[in-house]
């Protein structure tokens, strides 16, 4: 098992147990975040803590998931565990330790809250090896950490730490390593602890704020959709291929563009 879900508490949990692969998200793991979140649904818990078994909390997708064809097949299930995750009824805190990279940062944006380590290391390293991200997790980075931060995440491919990424807006606390797992747990049982009507009513009210200042999809639908062909066609390019080698070589890609 992958993800597993904790539950039984005002607080559940859903861990990513795959710490042998630094928690890499593969297809098996999005299901696993999306029936573990069916499995709390129906139970009486009021937060959620998302969590990464070991050192870190996600360090994006699995490179064999994302090579080649196997990209197209690994983005629907991708999508749909963010939107799961996203629209969940209860609030969400991720806990970051280590690192939450690519799309283990996507993952982080679509929860309510990031706890972080000061010392983590967040970021989307996809111009590094060649992968386009596509428009609705541009469109959540822009929402969450403004355009210029999105800009510096996505164009520079550079990382941050935690206390970097709360200074951007991009996490909601950071906070000594030492320190991190008891602020995660005290942060959401805090949220626990209050009316459970109101904070799901403004958790829903807020998304149904954000989804009518966003309608980019729909009101320009051609751009977006040249962007769409973009994410497709980087997944099975030679540069995709060339950026995974140069990294599994420790040596600089030579693109072909």
């Amino acid at each position: 098992m992958t993800v597993r879900a904790v539950t039984g508490a005002p607080v559940a949990e859903v861990v990513l147990d795959r710490p042998d692969a630094r928690n890499a998200l593969s297809i098996e793991m999005c299901r696993g975040i999306v029936a573990a979140l069916d499995e709390v649904r129906a139970t009486s818990a009021r937060c959620v803590l998302l969590r990464g078994e070991g050192k870190v909390f996600c360090s994006g997708a699995d490179f064999a998931a994302v090579s080649g064809p196997g990209g197209l097949e690994f983005l629907p299930a991708f999508e749909e565990m963010l939107t799961a995750v996203e629209s969940f009824p209860l609030p969400v805190v991720a806990m970051i330790q280590g690192a939450a990279l690519g799309g283990g940062l996507q993952l982080a944006t679509v929860c309510d809250f990031r706890i972080a380590a000061d010392d983590a290391k967040v970021g989307i390293p996809a111009a590094r090896i060649g992968i386009v991200v596509n428009f609705e997790n541009v469109e959540r980075l822009v929402r969450l950490a403004g355009v210029a931060a999105a800009k510096e995440i996505l164009m520079t491919a550079s990382t941050m730490t935690g206390g970097e990424a709360e200074a951007r807006g991009l996490v909601t606390k950071a906070v000594p390593a030492l320190d991190l797992e008891a602020t995660a747990r005290a942060f959401a049982q805090e949220i626990a602890d209050l009316s459970p009507q109101s904070v799901q009513g403004a958790k829903r009210s807020i998304g149904l704020v954000e989804r009518a200042l966003v309608e980019a999809r729909r009101t320009h639908p051609d751009e977006v959709a040249e962007i769409d062909g973009l994410v497709a066609a980087a997944y099975g390019s030679t540069d995709l291929q060339e950026g995974l080698a140069a990294m599994a070589e420790r040596r600089p890609p030579r693109w072909e563009g």
